[in-house]
């Protein structure tokens, strides 16, 4: 074998397993995006207790709005952001997909702090 074909066997094992990880990463993405976009929706039922007078913000109508409609649009967005991320081959692609998770996360801080 010469030098060339010796530098060419490790590539494709990396090569392998970075497409690995990139199936999983991508996975884990879009099970994360799915159950944002099916379950947070329904916090807006949290304010079924709302009475007359009452100032929690879920009982008003942009705390609604907000519950709803807030993992409904950033669920396929951090989804398609994040898949972008991940085959890329920009340097700062990988950024996107942490992005994504990110956002993510913090839309499940959001709506369950409104709806809480």
């Amino acid at each position: 074998m010469t030098p060339a074909n010796l530098q060419q066997q490790p590539t494709r094992a990396s090569s392998a397993g970075t497409v690995f990880l990139k199936v999983l990463g991508g996975a884990a993405l879009w099970i994360f995006a799915g159950a944002t976009f099916i379950f947070l929706p329904l916090g807006v039922m949290a304010s079924d207790g709302c009475d007359t007078g009452d100032t929690r913000m879920i009982c008003t109508v942009a705390g609604q709005n907000a519950v709803a409609w807030t993992p409904i649009i950033a669920a396929p967005t951090a989804g398609a952001l994040g898949t972008w991320g991940l085959a890329s081959r920009r340097e700062l692609a990988p950024a996107a997909w942490m992005l994504a998770i990110m956002m993510l996360m913090a839309t499940w801080m959001v709506v369950l702090s409104i709806a809480g």
